[in-house]
């Protein structure tokens, strides 16, 4: 059998300038890469790891936007709802063909997540970061 090479998930363009959100979307990435070339006996365990990182990731995020007195704006909301879902369309796939649920996480999952860390996130550390700095 021919190994696969997977490109990671983010790179060095998708560190955002927050030590934080940065750490949390390291810890994702690291989770996916296991995910996306493990054995199909580790496979929903992966997921569900990853799938618990996205949440926490979430709702971290949220709390730090709170916190500097500001709140994600639906859109945002809706593709953090977007990634759980389709975390969910993985693990039903993977229940009848775990190659394919791997597929689904290398392509548009990893898809969605770089585009949403250099959108959505990005806004957010932005606005995170000019508050910070105008506090300090």
């Amino acid at each position: 059998m021919v190994a696969r090479v997977v490109r990671p998930l983010i790179a060095r363009q998708h560190a955002l300038g927050h030590a934080a959100i940065d750490l949390d979307h390291k810890a994702i990435a690291d989770w996916w890469i296991r995910a996306v070339g493990c054995e199909q006996v580790q496979f929903q365990f992966f997921l569900a790891r990853l799938k618990k990182l996205l949440r926490s990731h979430f709702d971290h995020e949220a709390a730090l936007m709170r916190q500097a007195g500001g709140m994600l704006c639906p859109y945002h909301r809706q593709e953090h709802q977007t990634l759980l879902d389709l975390c969910d369309q993985v693990a039903r796939e993977a229940e009848r063909n775990w190659r394919s649920a791997q597929a689904l996480l290398r392509r548009p999952f990893a898809r969605m997540i770089r585009e949403h860390i250099l959108s959505m996130d990005q806004c957010a550390v932005m606005f995170l970061n000019t508050r910070e700095e105008a506090q300090g």
